[in-house]
């Protein structure tokens, strides 16, 4: 697929949505099964009556375990989806990821000036929170020393992430391939911007094995761990408190009270609605989440968020 082509109009978008999902050879029966599921959801926009009808429907039948969303079957949708999903988390209301980009930005502000804060971001995306957590920290009289890694595994997603850290001022934002600690020191060595932000590939599944224990000060995700199956969820969760003494996890939880508003302001977005539709099938419930962070603080959102944090 050529996004650069991607049609404006909405009945455009569907149809070659559908035509690229028709050319796929799925590799499992993992994608075998989402594939099925993508096809039958896109066929549902033709319409809202058809549409509803698979919300209330089909959807409640659908296997949270085998399903992709459309930007994961179609990587080079992730910039669609992104440009959408950082339109949606800048608008005040509902100010959906709010609660993270409060919560680092007053523990950056409080934190010493005797050494660089460092912060690091797993499945980190678009970074849209943490653009915004740097905006917030620039309006402060005088910005603490700070460095901020992203990583995430998608090449299409790096480049977004780039490309939307660019508006800042006064801050130098770095591609790194196979991130190291030595590299990293030397990145921050040479750095005269207060401000570092890295974004590079590495599995976050080797990071404990690439740093040392509690090399960063602080550990996040934001709107990530539904991507993962539960045993890779308690997994990352486990290492990520082995990487820093500070832990926030930020995501979804199953609240039908959003489904009809997320319907609303996706619609005229198809890839975005996928995307947002799909993730609150593969969201946790209350009780999951409970179990998932024990030993966590934990805030339920009214917008279907939650946030859970760690410390040591």
């Amino acid at each position: 697929m050529n996004i650069t082509v991607f049609p404006e109009n909405r009945q455009g978008q569907i149809e070659l949505i559908l035509s690229e999902l028709a050319q796929l050879h799925p590799q499992s029966e993992v994608e075998k099964y989402s594939i099925e599921q993508n096809v039958l959801f896109f066929k549902s926009l033709h319409s809202v009556f058809s549409y509803v009808r698979w919300l209330y429907r089909t959807r409640k039948h659908i296997h949270d375990k085998d399903l992709l969303e459309i930007n994961e079957l179609l990587p080079d949708l992730d910039e669609i989806f992104h440009e959408k999903m950082a339109e949606i988390e800048r608008r005040p209301s509902p100010g959906i990821i709010r609660p993270v980009v409060d919560y680092v930005s007053t523990l950056a502000t409080d934190a010493s000036q005797q050494k660089r804060f460092r912060i690091a971001s797993l499945g980190s995306g678009s970074m849209e929170a943490e653009r915004q957590i740097i905006e917030q920290l620039q309006k402060t009289e005088k910005v603490k020393p700070l460095t901020i890694v992203g990583f995430d595994i998608s090449l299409n997603t790096r480049a977004f992430a780039e490309k939307n850290l660019s508006i800042l001022s006064n801050v130098r934002v770095v591609r790194e391939s196979k991130l190291t600690e030595q590299r990293l020191v030397a990145l921050e060595q040479e750095t005269h911007e207060s401000i570092l932000v890295v974004i590079s590939d590495n599995d976050i599944f080797t990071l404990v094995s690439d740093f040392t224990a509690h090399i960063f000060d602080f550990v996040m995700t934001s709107l990530f761990l539904h991507h993962l199956h539960e045993a890779e969820r308690m997994r990352l969760i486990r290492e990520m408190r082995t990487l820093a003494p500070r832990v926030l996890n930020y995501d979804g939880y199953q609240n039908e009270i959003v489904i009809p508003i997320l319907s609303i302001t996706g619609w005229h977005s198809p890839v975005f609605l996928n995307a947002a539709i799909l993730s609150t099938i593969r969201f946790p419930n209350r009780g999951e989440v409970l179990r998932l962070h024990a030993g966590a603080k934990i805030i339920f959102y009214n917008h279907g968020h939650y946030r859970a944090t760690f410390s040591v």
